[in-house]
């Protein structure tokens, strides 16, 4: 959603020159989970909308924070004072999908064809959409929407975040093909390489083919600082044990613990995962 409305932000707001900054201060506090802090900077930005496009984009994230701190009828209504159509599909879309409702985004979208509306809604919209179709299980209808989300875009980070997803819907030598993708991509991000690696190798451990899951770690490249160092030692860590060499997978583990600033969540897991290997 970020990427979205900063390109509508920069779109819109003509010479309000504070207002995208303000707008991507906002976005700033949404990403930190800071969703009242974020609230007010948007209630702000819809008070001094400088255009109907701006004060749209302002209601939208608004409403997400609201969906984040369990208000639903209150992001709700944000979301009813958006005045262009498909952004304010697209808003409910993504509202629901906070609440976890899968069925009602499916519901409201089914129907909708995406290639009608405004270039910078459409992929964003289809990967809602898909997503919602593969929490329900639909999995012919997430793959369509996947498909079409990759038409939507040049951009690698986003078409890398749709080769996962078709990755985890597909099997065998199809998941691993869209894994695969992810690494012929010139800027997926460390984190989307990270992705793509460790399905990949955990899904030739799990066929017994040791020395390929294995060597899928040459491929992480760059990947050598916190947190996708840590990152990419746990996926190692997972191969060993699915391989059965459980000394090695110890030693990954322990590598992450002794490490300098790992991830808290990480070094949690580690240490969680180590006392249950003893």
């Amino acid at each position: 959603m970020r990427s979205l409305f900063l390109f509508l932000a920069a779109a819109a707001f003509g010479q309000a020159a504070n207002f995208p900054t303000d707008f991507q201060a906002g976005l700033r506090l949404y990403a930190s989970n800071k969703f009242p802090e974020a609230r007010a900077a948007f209630e702000a930005l819809i008070a001094s909308a400088p255009s109907p496009e701006a004060k749209d984009v302002a209601l939208a994230q608004a409403s997400y924070c609201e969906a984040q701190l369990k208000h639903g009828d209150a992001a709700t209504a944000l979301a009813a004072g958006i005045k262009d159509k498909s952004q304010s599909i697209l808003c409910r879309m993504n509202i629901l999908t906070i609440q976890t409702k899968y069925a009602d985004v499916w519901a409201l979208s089914k129907t909708e064809d995406f290639t009608t509306w405004p270039d910078a809604l459409i992929y964003d919209a289809y990967v809602c959409r898909g997503n919602a179709a593969s929490r329900l299980r639909q999995a012919a209808d997430a793959e369509r929407d996947y498909r079409a989300a990759l038409g939507a875009t040049i951009n690698d980070y986003k078409q890398a975040v749709v080769y996962l997803q078709l990755g985890r819907l597909a099997q065998g030598p199809a998941a691993l093909a869209c894994y695969d993708e992810i690494l012929k991509l010139k800027a997926p991000g460390g984190t989307m390489r990270y992705q793509a690696v460790a399905g990949r190798a955990r899904l030739l451990a799990a066929e017994g083919k040791g020395a390929l899951a294995l060597a899928e770690f040459d491929r992480v490249g760059e990947l050598t600082k916190q947190p996708h160092w840590s990152m990419v030692q746990m996926a190692r860590a997972a191969t060993y044990e699915t391989l059965g060499e459980t000394a090695k997978a110890r030693a990954c583990y322990e590598a992450i613990i002794s490490a300098s600033q790992p991830p808290a969540d990480l070094l949690a897991t580690a240490k969680a995962k180590l006392a249950a290997l003893r």
